[in-house]
C-alpha cells in the first residue's frame, strides 16, 4: 500500500473495480450533513480501517459528534451482502460509504429495501436504472452537496483515475441546484420514434419552451423538482419500443422532462 493510503478508501474488492476516494473529498461533503449524524451510528459497509470514511467518522466519534463509526468490507472483511453485513445494516441509522460500481444496483436496491439513510458515491450513469430513477422522480433520493462537473477523481493502483461519478442521498442537505443556463437557441429536431424533441446539451433547452424535450442524463446536475418534472427514459416512451433516434440515427440515453411553469419564473 502507499503511504498516502491513510486519506484513502478502499472500496473494491475485485482488482478490476478498485478504488480510493480521498479524504478530502469525503470531508468536504460529509461536513454538510453534521446536523443529521450527530449521535447516530454511521455505517460504512465497503470500507476497511485505512478508508477516508472510517477516518473521517472515528474523528467526528472522538470528537463527540456520532455515537459510533462500524465498517466492513473491502478486501479481506465482509461483502455487503453478507449475513454479518447485513445485521449491522439493520442496527446502524446512516450508510457512508462507496461502493463497488459493478454491484452499485444491487447495493441501492438493499438500502431502498431496509429504508436506510444514506450518502454513497455512484456512477452518474447509474441513473439510467429504472428503480433508482424513479426515486429521483418522487424526490426520494437526490445528488448530494457537490454537482456533478464531469466527475471525481480517484487513486487506483495505477494512478489517479477520473470517474463520472457523484453522491448520491437522502439526506436533507438544503442546497438548491444551481439554474440550468441557456447558451444560445438551437434547432431541436423531434425524435423519429417519440412525441418529443431533442437537444444534444441542457444549456440549449429555451426557458420559455413548454413541450416535452429529451436531454443528456448530465442535465441531472440541475433538476430542481419544483422546476422540472422527469417524465422517464426516452426510450420507454418510443412507439416502436426501441430507442430514440433522429434520421435514422440513434442517440445515447435521453431524460424526457419539461418545465413546471407555474413555479418557475422566467427571466
Amino acid at each position: 500500500m502507499p503511504t498516502t493510503s491513510a486519506k484513502l478508501h478502499r472500496a473494491r474488492a475485485a482488482k478490476n473495480d478498485e478504488f480510493y476516494t480521498q479524504y478530502d473529498d469525503v470531508k468536504k461533503e460529509c461536513d454538510n450533513y453534521l446536523s443529521h449524524f450527530f449521535n447516530k451510528i454511521i455505517y460504512c459497509n465497503c470500507d476497511t480501517a485505512d478508508s477516508a470514511f472510517v477516518k473521517y467518522f472515528t474523528e467526528l466519534k472522538a470528537a463527540g459528534k456520532i455515537r459510533d463509526v462500524w465498517f466492513s468490507g473491502g478486501l479481506g472483511g465482509d461483502d455487503f451482502r453478507s449475513p454479518a453485513s447485513l445485521e449491522r445494516l439493520n442496527a446502524a441509522d446512516i450508510v457512508v460509504t462507496n461502493p463497488p460500481f459493478s454491484l452499485f444496483r444491487e447495493f441501492i436496491d438493499q438500502l431502498i429495501q431496509y429504508n436506510k439513510k444514506f450518502l454513497v458515491i455512484g456512477n452518474m450513469n447509474s441513473v439510467i436504472y429504472r428503480p433508482l430513477l424513479t426515486q429521483i422522480k418522487e424526490n426520494k433520493i437526490w445528488f448530494g452537496v457537490r454537482r456533478w462537473t464531469g466527475g471525481m477523481n480517484f487513486i487506483t493502483d495505477n494512478g489517479m483515475r477520473g470517474v463520472s461519478a457523484i453522491w448520491y442521498t437522502n439526506i436533507a442537505h438544503g442546497i438548491i441546484p444551481p439554474e440550468l443556463p441557456f447558451t444560445k437557441r438551437v434547432e431541436m429536431p423531434a425524435y423519429d420514434n417519440a412525441d418529443a424533441v431533442n437537444v444534444n446539451k441542457s444549456s440549449h433547452l429555451p426557458p420559455d419552451y413548454t413541450g416535452i424535450v429529451g436531454v443528456p442524463i448530465s442535465f441531472l446536475q440541475w433538476y430542481n423538482p419544483e422546476k422540472f418534472e422527469i417524465l422517464g427514459l426516452a426510450k420507454d416512451f418510443t412507439y416502436d419500443g426501441k430507442p430514440c433516434y433522429i434520421n435514422g440515427d440513434v442517440l445515447y440515453t435521453r431524460l424526457l422532462i419539461r418545465r413546471r411553469f407555474k413555479n418557475y419564473l422566467l427571466p
